[in-house]
């Protein structure tokens, strides 16, 4: 059974980050060179993944466009505050 819980606040998502388990994830969108995108964040120990994607027709995942990792949460906040702008559209699976 699928599981997924939004998230309504920046800080909010920087604290479920924060405990994000390793078979968890958070999905989503925002907005990258001008083009709204697909993002998905995931954790392994102290590390971050994170993938983004174009936003393909009828909202789903388009082509991947990049793949960082991040050392720990300070990092990946950094990018999610640049891609995050405006009004927060995010769920944890």
């Amino acid at each position: 059974m699928l599981y997924e819980d939004t998230i309504a606040s920046f800080p909010a998502l920087v604290k479920r980050l924060g405990v994000l388990d390793q078979d968890s994830g958070v999905r989503l969108i925002g907005e990258s060179g001008g083009k709204k995108i697909y993002a998905f964040v995931t954790r392994f120990g102290p590390k971050y993944t994170l993938m983004t994607y174009t936003l393909g027709k009828g909202g789903a995942p388009g082509r991947r466009i990049q793949t960082l990792e991040f050392e720990g949460l300070r990092e990946i906040e950094e990018t999610l505050k640049m891609l995050a702008k405006g009004r927060l559209r995010a769920w944890i699976y």
